[in-house]
């Protein structure tokens, strides 16, 4: 499992450098441009991911039994009418 979260990380690391455009020599560095063009989606998508991925490393992957809790005891008396 540890080898899949860190598998899924440095793809989402590269794959982010891959989808940057190169800034022009002498020119703004297009703030603007970039606040506009709508990728919240691939922040909130990359948040969910990380968060995804962080709860599934953090599980152990192991199942826990359902009765593990004290045992209850029950204790029976009997009485006779005298």
């Amino acid at each position: 499992m540890r080898n899949l979260s860190t598998f899924v990380i440095v793809i989402s690391m590269i794959a982010s450098t891959a989808w940057a455009e190169p800034l022009a020599a002498g020119k703004p560095a297009g703030v603007k441009a970039a606040q506009t063009s709508g990728t919240e989606w691939m922040v909130f998508g990359g948040i969910g991911a990380l968060a995804a991925g962080i709860l599934i490393a953090t599980s152990g992957g192991r199942s826990s039994a359902a009765n593990q809790g004290q045992p209850i005891v029950v204790v029976t008396t009997t009485a006779t009418a005298v």
